[in-house]
């Protein structure tokens, strides 16, 4: 019997992968509603170069300005949302080809935690920090970028071990490159993949910090790192409040 690759997927991961691909059809579907065409000819079209800005903002993607409204959703939502099928061909790879690594790792549930933790966070800091509060941020890259702070943190805590060290080398390599050539991109929200990183790290610095190596510090760290994570979440529940 062949060896089913999709079955070497473990469950969340491949949860994510098909809930992501799913939510792509809808927004192409709400496309085809909004412009009244529901030609095949259209269809492929909106397959291949993206839903409409239209279709974007009423799926929930991230608009500062309707953010500020009270539009809390919008701080979830664009993880499942995408702009083009380059765009979610690239990010469900990355995916596909990460997740199940640390997945494993992790387990289930702290694997969820830090791929959702990690998104919202990074559209809280391109909510705080994007200094234009109409453009419209879709994507799961800040989540992405949050398996790969996760993965940085507990290589980190393992670098005496080998196989973890060059983990470091690598996951470190990858994020620094990533965010460095996205500087230069006017499409990239460098906001969500910052902020995804950073949370990364905080989430596996509270579920995974190694008290056998650093003792008496642990619970300080843990600690910092939940109140590092609450300050986006509050300072924008302020902003929303206030207006």
């Amino acid at each position: 019997m062949k060896h089913s690759f999709w079955r070497s997927i473990p469950p969340v991961t491949l949860t994510i992968f098909f809930v992501t691909l799913f939510v792509y059809l809808i927004q192409v579907i709400v496309d085809a509603f909004i412009y009244q065409s529901f030609s095949p000819f259209f269809i492929i079209g909106r397959l291949i170069s993206g839903p409409s800005i239209q279709s974007m903002v009423f799926m929930g993607g991230e608009v500062s300005s309707l953010v500020v409204r009270g539009d809390w959703y919008r701080l979830f939502m664009p993880i499942l949302l995408h702009s083009s099928l380059m765009h979610i061909f690239s990010n469900m790879l990355t995916l596909i080809i990460v997740g199940p690594f640390v997945e494993r790792l992790f387990g289930r549930v702290k694997y969820l935690i830090i791929y959702i933790v990690a998104g919202i966070w990074g559209n809280l800091l391109t909510f705080i920090f994007d200094p234009n509060p109409n453009v419209v941020s879709v994507g799961a890259s800040g989540a992405l970028f949050g398996l790969f702070g996760a993965m940085i943190a507990i290589a980190w805590y393992n670098r005496n071990n080998l196989a973890f060290k060059r983990q470091l080398v690598i996951f470190t390599a990858f994020a620094v490159f990533n965010l460095i050539s996205n500087f230069s991109a006017p499409s990239v929200d460098i906001w969500a993949h910052l902020g995804g990183l950073i949370a990364g790290v905080l989430v596996a610095l509270v579920s995974n910090f190694p008290s056998s190596q650093y003792g008496g510090i642990k619970i300080l760290v843990r600690v910092g790192s939940v109140i590092i994570l609450l300050l986006p979440l509050v300072w924008t529940g302020f902003q929303i409040i206030g207006n």
